[in-house]
C-alpha cells in the first residue's frame, strides 16, 4: 500500500511536508522502541498500524487507520512486559518455557475480555471496541479513537482541581459503567484520571482495560498488577495475600475522586500502612458535602472489609450527598423590583409604567459544569431566571437595564446596528413621499 504523504501519527494528509502541518511529526525522525510494532505495518489485513500511544504492563496502544471504514481507530495489542519479546518488529515470543504458558493463558483472557466489552459497545461511558482478533502470537483489539483529553491532562488545564458538581457529573456516570463491568465479573484494577476520557461532544469514557481481570477463582490472585502508587489499594501489592474484587476499583474510584477534588495525589497504600495519614477534602478545606467527604474516605479505607463492597453503593452516597447540597440552596422565586422609566432628555417620567429588574439570588459559579449530563445520573438543577427585560420609553431604553446589560458581548453593536436599519428605512420612506415621513 502507498502511504506516501499520509502522517502515520495523525492519519492526515501532510500535502507533501515534513514535519506534518496537522501534529508537527517529524516522519524522517521516527523513533520506534523495539518493543512496539513498525510504523506502516497492516494487521488482518484491514488495518494500518501508526504510531504508539501509549505502554502499560499489559499491553500497547496504537493510533491505526480502518482500511475498510476509512476512519482513525485505536488498535491496543497484548503485550505483557517481562514476559515477551519482539522478533522481526513483528511477532510477540515469549522469554521462556514458563512465560509462554502465561502469554497463552494471557491471551486467552485478553481474549475473553473483548468479547465481554464487546457487549458493552453502545454503552455511553466504556471505549466502544469495534474488532477482535488473533494475529502473530498474541491479540488485538480494535476500538474507537476517542478524540478529546484525559481527565488528567483536564485537570492539569483547570489549575489542578474541579468542583464537586463537575467532579460528579464526569465520574458518576464512569461509576456507573463500572457497575455494569462488575456485574459480568470484569475488574478494571487501573482506575485513574490517566484512564478517564472526556470527548470533545461532552461524554466521560473509560478505557485502557490492559489490567482488567476476571474476578473468577485464581485467575485474579495469579494475574500480575498495574501498581499506580496512591491509586492502587494495598490487595494489588505483591504479597498482599489478600482478595481483589470490586472492592479494589472502589478504592481506585475513591481515590480519583480525591485527585479531582483536591489537586492532590491520595498517599499511597504502603505510606498508609505505616502509619502515614492521610487528610480528607474537607480536612484539605474543599468545599464538599459532609456525606460526600465520608463516602470518599469510606471508599479509601485500607481493608478491603471497611470499604464499600459495590461502586453501586459508593455512587448512591455520592448522590445523596449532592441531594442534600441541592436542598441548602435557595430556590425561591426571583425578587423583582421595578425600575423607573426615563423621557429622551433623561429625566424620570413621572406614572409611567414601570419595568422589571431582576435581582438574582447568590450562588456558586462553580456549580455550572462545562462537562454535560450524561445517562442516568441525575446533577443538581440549578434555578432558572427570566431574562432582563426593558419596556422603552420615548424610544429610550431604561438606563438602568443598559448599565446591567453593557458587559453581554455584542448587545451595543446589535442595537446600533438595529437604531441604523430603522433610519434608512425612514429615509426612504421619506424620499417617497416628497420629503414627507
Amino acid at each position: 500500500m502507498n502511504i506516501t504523504g499520509i502522517c502515520l501519527s495523525c492519519f492526515q494528509n501532510t500535502g507533501g511536508l515534513n514535519p506534518c502541518p496537522h501534529c508537527g511529526a517529524d516522519a524522517a525522525h521516527i523513533q520506534v522502541s523495539p518493543q512496539h510494532l513498525t510504523p506502516g505495518t497492516v494487521l488482518n489485513q484491514n488495518y494500518l498500524i501508526g504510531k504508539a500511544l501509549g505502554q502499560g504492563g499489559f499491553g500497547i496502544t496504537y493510533i491505526g487507520w480502518d482500511l475498510n471504514a476509512w476512519r482513525i481507530v485505536a488498535v491496543k495489542e497484548y503485550y505483557p512486559s517481562g514476559l515477551v519479546t519482539r522478533e522481526r518488529g513483528l511477532f510477540v515470543a515469549p522469554i521462556d518455557d514458563d512465560a509462554k504458558a502465561k502469554l497463552k493463558k494471557g491471551v486467552n483472557l485478553f481474549f475473553k475480555e473483548a468479547l465481554i466489552l464487546g457487549n458493552f459497545s453502545s454503552h455511553p461511558n466504556i471505549v466502544n471496541v469495534l474488532h477482535f482478533f488473533r494475529q502473530n502470537n498474541t491479540a488485538y483489539i480494535v476500538m474507537e479513537y476517542i478524540n478529546g483529553k484525559s481527565l488528567k491532562d483536564y485537570l492539569q488545564a483547570r489549575g489542578g482541581s474541579i468542583s464537586f458538581t463537575e467532579a460528579m457529573q464526569i465520574l458518576c456516570p464512569i461509576m456507573l459503567a463500572l457497575d455494569d463491568l462488575h456485574h459480568t465479573g470484569l475488574l478494571h484494577r487501573d482506575i485513574s484520571p490517566d484512564n478517564i476520557y472526556l470527548t470533545v461532544d461532552g461524554h466521560a469514557k473509560l478505557l485502557d482495560f490492559g489490567a482488567a481481570r476476571f474476578s473468577i477463582g485464581e485467575e485474579t490472585q495469579n494475574a500480575a498488577s498495574i501498581i499506580k502508587p496512591g491509586y492502587a489499594p494495598l490487595e494489588q501489592y505483591p504479597g498482599s495475600g489478600t482478595e481483589q474484587g470490586s472492592w479494589t476499583d472502589v478504592y481506585a474510584m475513591g481515590a480519583t475522586f480525591y485527585r479531582a477534588l483536591t489537586g492532590n495525589l491520595p498517599t499511597a497504600a504502603p505510606d498508609r500502612a505505616m502509619g502515614r495519614e492521610m487528610q480528607s477534602p474537607r480536612e484539605l478545606g474543599v468545599n464538599i458535602p459532609e456525606g460526600a467527604d465520608k463516602a470518599i474516605m469510606h471508599a479509601l479505607s485500607m481493608k478491603p472489609e471497611d470499604r464499600y463492597v459495590s461502586i453501586r453503593s459508593f455512587e448512591e452516597d455520592i448522590e445523596h450527598a449532592a441531594a442534600d447540597l441541592k436542598k441548602s440552596f435557595d430556590f425561591s422565586p426571583p425578587q423583582v423590583q421595578m425600575a423607573p422609566q426615563y423621557n429622551a432628555q433623561g429625566w424620570m417620567v413621572p406614572g409611567a409604567q414601570m419595568s422589571p429588574q431582576v435581582f438574582m439570588p447568590n450562588y456558586s459559579v462553580g456549580m455550572q459544569s462545562q462537562i454535560p449530563q450524561q445517562v442516568s445520573f441525575q446533577k443538581p438543577v440549578l434555578p432558572s431566571y427570566p431574562p432582563m427585560q426593558y419596556i422603552p420609553a420615548h424610544g429610550m431604553p431604561d438606563p438602568q437595564m443598559m448599565t446591567s446589560q453593557a458587559s453581554e458581548p455584542g448587545f451595543f453593536e446589535w442595537t446600533f446596528r438595529h437604531f441604523k436599519k430603522k433610519l434608512r428605512k425612514a429615509l426612504r420612506k421619506m424620499r417617497k413621499r416628497g420629503g414627507k415621513l
